[in-house]
């Protein structure tokens, strides 16, 4: 009992850590209903601040304070640039804008600080203390009792200034708000600047629970933040405390009864059960089914369209797509390229090109025709890639099988990752595949008996083809001709489907998922469907990945990974393959192309993201 009531003394300390984490996402989603995912940046970026205030020789105290003021300044800054001229953007474009800042401050941490961690020395002695058999560390109480303190001032001004009740008003009603007289537009950069002053305290008091900083290090907490603002209730303060107490109590209890490698996974799987059985968390009020959160096909909900409130543009911009044949002879022309050159280096980065070809189609086909935002797309990708690695290597199978069996694996993990995300849409579908996304990764990680874990799975053959005698693809141009045959089909393929009743029926159910319902669609199979070719093409792009690699690790399918393929189906165009096609080839050569500048690709996808949600929503071929 001793470890049990110290690990939830420990639980507790990390927990009020989340708690103000999750108390940024919960002021900004009141205030501006968006999910916020550029709090994990201001996090890290908290953190890194005070860690070079006292490398500078300032004292810890003085580090941290300036670095609250200079995140909360940043914090206020970001809403005015990057949000406020997407007010009346589509819904997707504000989350993705975050979502871009995010990468670029990730980005320019590495660049700055160094992408390795670095130690935050402790300006005090630390000491244990016991309660009876229990014990606690000093760094512990003090983590517990400033996260307290700030939980309590926050309220206290939320509660009792006239600032604070008007943040609160706007939260609530912001039109009625805007007519008593509150100027909205300030109330919500108050918002944000008080989001970054969160999550800028947060991050110091990790990097003294852990006692390093890095630049990664805002990802997975800004994660865990929302899954604490999720399962408190993400529209509810106190929820957001109760959430991040109870999260770190569940992941240390985790951490120290099953393993180390399970204290993420446990997060992960609570946030996704709580998605399913009570979307508006334990303390949240059903503002989430405004969203379109909890009532899926069978109940009201507002139109679902990611594009909605952009259609009256539409007319404006200009979609190009490529005739399903057209595919096929963008293929042969590909197919010519070992004949012009026979350098193994270009070869292997068009057969790079071409795979996330083939995946950013598979991103948009769910994102855009099927209207559901998915930010966990490598998981499936990785599962495709396994499936060849082991079916390859273990089991000799030529790529006639390997190949299709991998696509309808994945196609069948998708089918069942979907069934959880049938009755969301809007924003809690996003992170219904986010939390998907995450698990999927500690699982390529964790399940050491058939992935090998971090170690990743080296010495996959090179494809064989048993209908050709036993065919050895064995040379990068063999390799390549296989990519450049499989990417050609299966974009051909699933243009052919979007052309059909079939891609009909998605963009409806895209539009107006209630209409669909009621017009006598059978809107569930339609949703299984869409996952289940996306998945496959995911598969087929990951079983292609492990042939080209020769190798496969779990650092492949992360989170970064999923983001970076929506970003290209955005920059396509959603909903559009040719574009999704031609954005991944160009974001995967140009770092080829620009080698010396490797250090700033994330910087130059971030910034280019956010120009074309600016100034060209629909993507570069538009949407559809």
């Amino acid at each position: 009992m001793e470890l049990f009531f110290s690990q939830v003394l420990n639980g507790l300390a990390i927990g009020q850590v989340y708690a103000l984490i999750a108390l940024g996402f919960s002021l900004v989603f009141g205030v501006a209903n968006l999910i916020n995912f550029a709090q994990g940046a201001l996090f890290m970026l908290g953190a890194f601040l005070a860690f070079t205030g006292v490398s500078f020789g300032l004292p810890l105290w003085v580090a941290a304070i300036l670095s609250v003021l200079a995140t909360t300044v940043l914090g206020m800054l970001l809403e005015r640039v990057a949000l406020r001229p997407l007010e009346n953007a589509p819904y997707i474009a504000p989350l993705l804008s975050t979502l871009a800042i995010s990468m670029v401050l990730d980005q320019l941490a590495e660049i700055i600080w160094s992408p390795e961690g670095q130690v935050f020395a402790l300006p005090y002695e630390e000491k244990t203390f016991f309660v009876g058999g229990a014990y606690i560390g000093s760094t512990d109480i003090l983590i517990f009792g400033f996260g307290l303190a700030a939980t309590a001032a926050l309220t206290w001004f939320l509660r009792s200034t006239w600032t604070g009740r008007s943040l609160r008003a706007t939260a609530q009603d912001r039109d009625a708000a805007s007519q008593l007289g509150v100027r909205t537009g300030q109330v919500k950069q108050l918002a944000f600047g008080l989001a970054g002053a969160l999550g800028a305290l947060s991050g110091i008091l990790v990097a003294m629970y852990f006692k390093s900083v890095f630049p990664q290090m805002g990802l997975p907490f800004g994660l865990k933040g929302f899954a604490a603002a999720l399962l408190g209730g993400l529209s509810s303060i106190p929820g957001a405390v109760l959430g991040g107490l109870l999260l770190g109590v569940a992941e240390t209890l985790a951490s120290a009864y099953l393993g180390e490698g399970y204290r993420d996974l446990v997060a992960y799987a609570l946030l996704l059960l709580f998605l399913l059985v009570r979307p508006q968390g334990l303390l949240g009020d059903r503002r989430l089914e405004a969203l379109g959160g909890v009532s899926g096909a069978s109940g009201p909900m507002p139109t679902t369209s990611l594009l909605a409130s952009s259609s009256s543009q539409r007319a404006a911009w200009r979609s190009y797509r490529l005739q399903p044949r057209g595919y096929l002879m963008a293929g042969v022309v590909f197919a010519l390229l070992p004949l012009l050159t026979q350098s193994g280096y270009v070869l292997q980065a068009f057969s790079y090109a071409l795979i996330f070809a083939l995946l950013a189609a598979s991103v948009t086909l769910v994102s855009g025709a099927l209207g559901v935002l998915s930010l966990g797309h490598a998981a499936f990708y990785g599962v495709g890639a396994y499936a060849v690695a082991i079916l390859a290597k273990q089991y000799g199978w030529p790529v006639e099988l390997a190949l299709p069996a991998a696509a309808l694996i994945t196609a069948a993990v998708a089918v069942l990752a979907a069934l959880p995300l049938r009755k969301l849409n809007g924003h809690t579908a996003a992170l219904g595949t986010l939390a998907i996304g995450q698990v999927g990764f500690l699982v390529f990680m964790t399940w050491i008996d058939l992935t090998r874990g971090p170690m990743g799975m080296p010495g996959i053959p090179a494809p064989r083809l048993a209908l050709a005698g036993d065919l050895r693809l064995g040379s990068v141009s063999h390799k390549y001709w296989l990519v450049v045959a499989v990417t050609a089909m299966g974009l051909f393929l699933a243009e052919r489907l979007l052309r059909s009743d079939i891609g009909r029926a998605w963009r409806g159910i895209r539009e107006d998922r209630l209409a669909a319902h009621t017009s006598g669609l059978p809107v569930l199979r339609y949703l299984l469907l869409g996952f289940a070719v996306s998945g496959a093409l995911a598969g087929l792009a990951g079983g292609l990945f492990a042939y080209v690699q020769s190798v496969v690790s779990p650092d492949s399918f992360s989170v970064q990974a999923s983001l970076l393929l929506l970003a290209m189906a955005v920059l396509g165009g959603l909903g559009n393959l040719a574009g999704a096609a031609v954005a991944g080839i160009a974001l995967t050569l140009l770092p080829e192309l620009l080698r010396p500048f490797a250090d700033w690709r994330m910087i130059a996808y971030g910034v280019l993201l956010l120009l074309m949600l600016r100034w060209r929503p629909q993507g570069l071929l538009g949407a559809h």
